[in-house]
């Protein structure tokens, strides 16, 4: 019997008591391969309270409505097309011999186009309600029912950095991207690990900010610091996520 691939949910409390959840659902190529041949565990520091459990399952059912209907648009497109298409020249055919005015044309065209675009929309509302797109979002729905989190000292560990970080000021966050962190997660698992970071990869993909801490040097320190507060640029994490591509590169 094949191994299940194994994908983690990561639960992050935050200092103010907020909840941060970390997974790869956002990408719909992951999310639509989803079947019996994947275990979805998710792991938690503090324990997540039952409305933050709620919102996850609403924003996961959300992301599933979204990628079934991107999945439904996707296979279904040039059928629909083709079909419209025939649609528009069948109207055109029709108008032609029934309109009868001075400029040719242009009323056969409009009611045409207006004709094919109504049986697109109409397909494709019927597309996104056809059995296959109720099974997809179904099975999907199942999927993330069965999740179930349990408590990981690899995710208290995250969660303790973190609040030091969102505990302290912005300058001493910024010296702490300076500084070397090869006594965090020591003892933490490799795999986790590397998951988190492929998440916080994403999350601070197309931040402008990254390429400018990334670089960063002490005369800059004060200036980063103003611009992080008027942007609500959230160093604390960073410095986490810092960390953990450290520890995960050696």
């Amino acid at each position: 019997m094949n191994a299940k691939t194994k994908l983690t949910i990561f639960h992050i409390h935050r200092k103010d008591g907020s909840s941060l959840f970390l997974h790869p659902f956002s990408d719909s190529e992951v999310l639509l391969k989803l079947d019996d041949g994947y275990e979805i565990v998710g792991l938690y520091g503090n324990e997540p309270r039952v409305e933050s459990l709620t919102m996850l399952r609403n924003d996961l059912y959300r992301l599933i409505e979204l990628s079934v209907k991107r999945w439904m648009n996707d296979i279904k497109f040039i059928p629909r097309f083709i079909i419209s298409a025939a649609s528009f020249l069948l109207i055109y055919l029709v108008a032609s011999f029934i309109i009868r005015d001075p400029i040719p044309i242009i009323d056969e065209l409009l009611l045409s186009f207006g004709g094919g675009l109504a049986v697109f929309f109409i397909l494709s509302k019927k597309d996104q309600n056809s059995e296959k797109s109720s099974k997809k979002r179904l099975s999907l729905r199942l999927v993330m029912d069965k999740i179930v989190f349990e408590e990981d000292e690899f995710v208290k560990e995250v969660e303790e950095i973190l609040h030091i970080h969102e505990s302290t000021d912005k300058i001493s966050i910024l010296n702490s991207l300076v500084n070397s962190y090869e006594n965090s997660f020591v003892n933490s698992n490799l795999d986790d690990m590397k998951q988190l970071v492929a998440y916080l990869d994403k999350y601070f993909t197309g931040k402008i900010y990254k390429k400018r801490i990334d670089n960063l040097n002490d005369t800059e320190k004060e200036k980063l610091s103003k611009w992080a507060e008027e942007n609500k640029i959230d160093l604390s994490l960073f410095v986490v996520y810092k960390k953990l591509k450290e520890r995960v590169s050696k």
